[in-house]
């Protein structure tokens, strides 16, 4: 846009060649009409210019009175000077911008006989002012073309930089578990049920990193370098069990456990760590992997585990089940409600009021009034060496330095017969004398019914339906009994054909009313026998001095 501006003009109308010496003329102020919307002439546009000019004897009140013809005429003129003066050339006044993001031009124009700017002269004004870069040609062409005065005019554009983004790290896992209970329908809290280990798979991808974009950097007017903004630089960064994608961009788990992430660190380990008890504060346990409990696992509570189980502390009436070893540090007092179950071995500082069973030996200082089971080996040797109360099965060898008690506490002791197969043969055994109770309270009930019927002629509804299911129960236990039955003797087969393997040792003390059982032959002790141990011979067990 062009605006109505002070000119300086000569007394002479018209373009003048580039004169040498330039003329000497009078000085004038005319004013053009504004084109295009452009402002009004303003007094300090004047005076602005002049300053530039170094032209400091005009009077202020001769400016001001200009500017107010300018304001009524078109074409105002005004003769303020008679002082012969050389002609001014068409120039211009340069702002560069403090980040030199930009430039720009107000052009001014010449005197009658000055002479206009070319291209070349504003660009090479625009270098001394190190303007070098971005320059807009067309729009100082337009400039030109248009006259386009008193105008601030964009001349140089700065390239600016492409901003880029930070790394970002996007975690396949969740990395907020809580541990708030599950609750039923009926707003009831379970606190065996929290929400607190974030399983993991072998070769389960974890995290994806999507690396930080640096950007472009950009040019500035001057033709210096303008950088991006910085951006935040992130790795991935894991413990062991964890390896990294070759491009280091994805993150896998080497192994099936559980994963945590800890000040943008992720770890996966195949054993989950409880760092205190396992009760309200955990709920029960169930893990793909190992179990490590600093701390005790109170009772009520379970920890189920595919790998190992390890307690620091004590269990009480707990259940633990493991698809590895068991190990207690301080043993379990289970209170007749603790239950250990292991593929492999369990080894525990004692073993009271509970039921063990073990694919592997059972390795202990006591054992107190418990049903223990052992695929491979029983050692009861530390400094107690007790085994009293209860019932030890295993397949090869029981090992203690004292069976029973001075109180002839019944103790069962029994090796040569794989453990599940006389476990299941006893269950068996109980099944068979639950059933035979069973069929004689139905049998008496349905002799009474069958005499009502008999004196009454018939039966009421509810008595006749009473009859109806004590018949169909009868039949039931019948069916069930025949198939026990063909178990139990292929189960007593099995055991009568066992191998004349086992033997039970007592280091110290074999008390009264233990029971001796090898290969399915049993033997009661009467006395006290002391350093002996026990071997089936034939159909007999006999005892032998150590």
């Amino acid at each position: 846009r062009s605006c109505r501006v002070p000119v300086p003009t000569c007394c002479t109308y018209g373009r003048a060649s580039r004169p040498s010496p330039a003329p000497r003329c009078r000085m004038y102020l005319k004013s053009y009409p504004a084109i295009n919307g452009g402002k009004i002439l303003h007094i300090e546009d004047v005076i602005f210019y002049l300053d530039k000019k170094k032209i400091n004897d005009v009077a202020v009140d001769d400016i001001k009175k200009f500017v107010t013809l300018a304001g009524k005429q078109k074409n105002a003129e005004m003769l303020i000077s008679n002082e012969e003066m050389i002609a001014e050339n068409e120039s211009l006044f340069i702002t560069v911008d403090p980040q030199k993001l930009y430039a720009k031009v107000r052009l001014y124009p010449p005197s009658n006989k000055g002479l206009r700017l070319e291209t070349e002269d504003i660009i090479s004004l625009l270098e001394q002012q190190g303007v070098v870069h971005g320059i807009l040609y067309e729009n100082i062409a337009l400039m030109q073309r248009l006259k386009l005065y008193c105008t601030d005019i964009l001349v140089a554009k700065a390239t600016m930089p492409v901003h880029g983004h930070d790394a970002q790290i996007h975690y396949n896992f969740n990395l907020d578990k809580t541990n708030k209970p599950a609750m039923d329908e009926n707003g009831h809290v379970d606190f065996h049920r929290l929400d607190m280990i974030e399983p993991v798979e072998e070769g389960q991808l974890l995290a994806t990193l999507e690396p930080a974009d640096f950007g472009i950097p950009g040019i500035d007017i001057t033709g210096h370098e303008i950088k991006p903004k910085t951006v935040k630089v992130l790795s991935l960064k894991h413990g062991k069990n964890i390896h990294l994608s070759e491009d280091e961009l994805e993150m896998y788990s080497e192994v099936s456990g559980n994963v945590t992430c800890v000040d943008d660190t992720v770890f996966v380990s195949d054993c989950y760590e409880v760092p205190a008890d396992v009760g309200p504060s955990t709920g029960d346990l169930e893990y793909s992997g190992s179990v490590n409990i600093k701390g005790n696992v109170l009772s009520g509570y379970t920890v189920k585990a595919s790998g190992d189980i390890y307690v620091n502390g004590a269990v009480e009436g707990a259940t633990l089940i493991s698809g590895g070893k068991i190990v207690l540090n301080r043993g379990i007092q289970g209170k007749g409600k603790g239950m250990m179950q292991a593929e492999g071995d369990i080894i525990s500082n004692f073993i009271e009021s509970s039921n063990a069973y073990a694919g592997g030996k059972i390795v202990t200082d006591a054992i107190l009034h418990s049903q223990v089971v052992a695929q491979d080996s029983v050692i009861v040797n530390g400094k107690r060496g007790i085994v009293t109360g209860g019932s030890v099965r295993s397949t090869v060898l029981i090992e203690t330095k004292v069976a029973g008690s001075t109180m002839g506490t019944v103790t069962e002791l029994e090796v040569g017969i794989d453990p599940k197969v006389s476990e299941r043969y006893h269950e068996i055994e109980d099944i068979i004398a639950d059933h035979s109770d069973e069929k004689e309270k139905l049998e008496q009930t349905l002799t009474l019914l069958l005499k009502r019927v008999k004196a009454k002629g018939k039966l009421e509804e509810e008595k006749l339906e009473q009859l109806k299911q004590s018949k169909a129960r009868l039949q039931e236990i019948e069916a069930e009994d025949k198939k026990l039955s063909d178990e139990y003797e292929a189960l007593e087969e099995e055991l009568r054909n066992a191998k004349d393997v086992g033997k039970i040792i007592v280091h110290d003390k074999a008390y009264s009313s233990v029971k001796i059982t090898i290969s399915n032959i049993v033997k009661y002790l009467h006395s006290e026998v002391q350093h002996s141990s026990f071997v089936r011979d034939g159909a007999d067990i006999r005892i032998r001095g150590l």
